[in-house]
């Protein structure tokens, strides 16, 4: 009879070796199945990096995204009123695929309003804010799948000014979303106006003097580019004007830096018997590779993705400081239309380099104006700012208790800087102050400043 062979002190180290590992990979496959359960049951849904297929803009697949975008509006058009929310759910058919889902921002009226002003019309805010909320959502998503992939269109008032195929959808995409909802108020958008020959700055401020001034429902342009606005046949007192920059930070957008938004600004427009100047009462900043959504209604709140934003509380108990710009950070603007404004830029960052904690330059204004409702960004200011730049931060800046300020100075010997509207295209935009008494303070040594140093004028 054989003897049956004997396993050696290393073979029987392996076997062990085997069996513990097929031990970790029963025990890891049992954990990994009770995770997903958990996760379904919780309705949770782990983040994840997909690979993003960019659109073939030459061959118009850019137009797959939009329709997309359209068929998604049909499911989560009538969505309860609750904040927003960039999240991914699965679908019901428990297929491989992820649908996309946002829930929107609600309006807080439990606190005391934080802007000076409350809203001058009395159509409903809230559906007007949902609707903005969706548009600067939808074409969010057009504008990430396409961002530092796509070619340059065209520019407008120099080589620095630059037009994608992705601003022209998107602007198309939100003016559909818009009118669809809003059909006989007015719409203003950037691509709208032609910027490519003269004056650059006359022609935006010529579109935005026509709607500002006009009682129709959309804005049509003659053979030589003029705006004039349209009478429709049904005619609303309490009219509603929206602003709109589909991509604001074009360049930025097309180099793939994550610094753009897409800003829609809602102006309140007074009736013909009214005395009142034209308000903006709604805004929506939306910065899709952040994910920040962030939101104002004149008289209700500023909000980051449905947390409303309180000013900070101000410290009584000590005295208002004489000096706040050496513990400052500043974005100055980068007006890119005139080489004159380029000028004044470079001299101002130049006065302030040594005068403040620190100077950034983001070259996109919605953005900016964002940062400095979040207290992420102490000031901004810039030249030669359009209609489309302001007209979300406006309303976003001063509800977050922030000031809106002209560029300007007296004749005297005093300084005097009133509040900006959203056809001023010079301003200064300071973040709520820390103590009372302080208001107003940043903002004028950044005038005196910039006063010394001949920026003011270009």
């Amino acid at each position: 009879m054989k003897k049956s062979p004997q396993l050696t002190s290393s073979h029987g180290a392996a076997a062990i070796i085997i069996i513990m590992l097929s031990s970790i990979v029963i025990v890891s496959s049992a954990f990994q199945s009770l995770t997903r359960q958990c996760l379904r049951r919780w309705q949770i849904v782990p983040l994840r990096r997909s690979n993003r297929i960019i659109p073939d803009i030459t061959s118009c697949n850019i137009n797959n995204v939009v329709h997309r975008s359209l068929v998604h509006s049909n499911t989560c058009r009538n969505l309860p009123s609750m904040a927003l929310s960039l999240s991914h759910e699965a679908n019901n058919n428990n297929n491989s695929e992820e649908s996309e889902s946002y829930i929107y921002t609600t309006l807080d009226d439990s606190t005391t309003r934080t802007s000076s002003t409350t809203s001058t019309t009395s159509r409903n805010l809230q559906q007007v804010l949902h609707t903005i909320e969706y548009a600067a959502y939808t074409a969010g998503k057009v504008a990430l799948s396409t961002s530092g992939q796509i070619a340059i269109k065209s520019t407008k008032a120099n080589i620095r000014d630059l037009v994608t195929e992705s601003d022209v959808k998107c602007q198309q995409l939100i003016r559909e979303i818009i009118e669809e909802e809003f059909p006989y108020d007015l719409f203003l958008g950037e691509e709208d106006v032609d910027l490519s020959g003269g004056d650059s700055s006359c022609a935006s401020s010529a579109a935005l003097d026509a709607v500002l001034s006009g009682r129709g429902g959309s804005l049509s342009f003659d053979d030589d580019g003029d705006a004039s606005s349209s009478n429709n046949e049904k005619e609303e007192e309490d009219r509603l004007l929206f602003i709109v920059d589909p991509i604001d930070g074009t360049t930025n957008f097309q180099a793939g830096l994550p610094i753009y938004a897409m800003s829609i600004g809602v102006v309140a427009l007074p009736s013909s018997s009214s005395s009142s100047s034209p308000e903006v009462v709604a805004g929506v900043i939306y910065n899709p590779t952040l994910g920040e959504m962030t939101s104002a209604v004149r008289g209700r709140g500023c909000y980051l993705n449905n947390r409303r934003l309180q000013p900070p509380q101000q410290q009584q108990e000590l005295p208002p400081r004489t000096s706040i710009l050496n513990q400052s950070l500043i974005n100055v603007g980068f007006p890119i239309s005139k080489e004159s404004t380029l000028q004044a830029s470079s001299k101002a960052v130049a006065a302030l380099a040594t005068k403040v904690r620190g100077l950034r330059m983001v070259a996109c204004a919605s953005q900016a104006m964002a940062w400095v409702a979040q207290s992420k960004f102490n000031a901004y200011f810039s030249w030669d700012l359009n209609g489309w730049d302001v007209a979300a931060g406006i309303v976003i800046v001063e509800e977050s208790g922030g000031l809106v300020s002209k560029m300007v100075v007296d004749d005297g010997d005093g300084m005097t800087s009133s509040r900006a509207g959203v056809e001023t295209r010079d301003m200064i935009i300071t973040c709520p102050c820390e103590r009372r008494g302080e208001e107003g303070l940043l903002r004028d040594e950044l005038i005196e400043v910039l006063k010394e140093n001949d920026c003011l004028e270009y």
